[in-house]
């Protein structure tokens, strides 16, 4: 057989690399979507959400949120999203959190039901849903200095990175902010909560918690921190609507 000069071997070889290159972009799977957990009910000014090594996105009403959004605000700006668990978070202006961990199915075991937000700066005000039900120690809002474990509750959250400290407001239901320095479990009075053991968690009448760093215990205090003086409203109550299977869970959202 005649054997092929060096130009028509060059040529054979290109040609078959294309069409090898080109079945591989004919049969190559698709990239994987983010799961949506929750979507926007209503933004001021600028909310925006980025995906890990991807570039962020401007939000509006509707807009979808994913696992693993980092979310974040400007001056005078703010927003709330709801999620698929019937809990709702409104965030304050200049601040920035990250949606660590998320999982929740009606189709799934209560057990493994998680939700996981990490505090970079500033702060947001929430309502718990089905997720701290379920799971209480699912449940988790962190930053530097302390983290938040919750029963059925609503509460606010403020972390300042430059001066590495932290405040939390409860206006419902039992929280626990804690670090290695100590904890302060904080049940609003008139909140029907009990403890494992069946008595009843004694309420308290100060309900606010400040931590002045990661090693120092965290402490209750009467007056408000400035830090809640103009938080945003939360318009979602994390009930689901009468007849439907829940605010978000079905994106019920006027």
């Amino acid at each position: 057989m005649e054997r092929l000069s060096f130009t028509k071997y060059i040529l054979f070889s290109a040609s078959t690399l294309l069409i090898t290159l080109g079945c591989s972009v004919v049969y190559s799977a698709e990239p994987t979507l983010p799961e949506v957990i929750g979507q926007v009910v209503w933004v001021k000014n600028t909310l925006k959400a980025q995906q890990p090594n991807a570039e962020s996105r401007t939000l509006e009403r509707r807009s979808a949120i994913y696992k693993h959004d980092t979310l974040t605000t400007d001056t005078n700006s703010s927003g709330e999203i709801s999620f698929t668990d019937d809990s709702a978070l409104a965030l304050q202006e200049n601040s920035s959190v990250k949606i660590d961990q998320y999982e929740y199915g009606k189709d799934k075991p209560a057990s493994s039901d998680t939700f996981v937000v990490n505090v970079i700066k500033g702060g947001f005000r929430t309502v718990t849903g089905a997720i701290s039900k379920n799971n209480p120690g699912g449940y988790k809002a962190t930053t530097p200095v302390g983290t938040i474990g919750v029963m059925g509750t609503i509460y606010s959250l403020y972390y300042n990175p430059a001066k590495g400290n932290m405040a939390a407001k409860i206006d419902k239901g039992s929280i626990v902010v804690s670090n290695k320095a100590g904890r302060v479990t904080l049940t609003k009075c008139g909140t029907n909560n009990n403890s494992k053991s069946g008595s009843a968690t004694a309420c308290v009448n100060k309900l606010y918690v400040e931590v002045d760093g990661a090693n120092v215990a965290p402490k209750t205090v009467s007056e408000q921190p400035v830090e809640f003086a103009s938080e945003p409203a939360l318009t979602m109550t994390g009930q689901p609507k009468s007849g439907g299977s829940g605010l978000v869970g079905s994106f019920c959202i006027n």
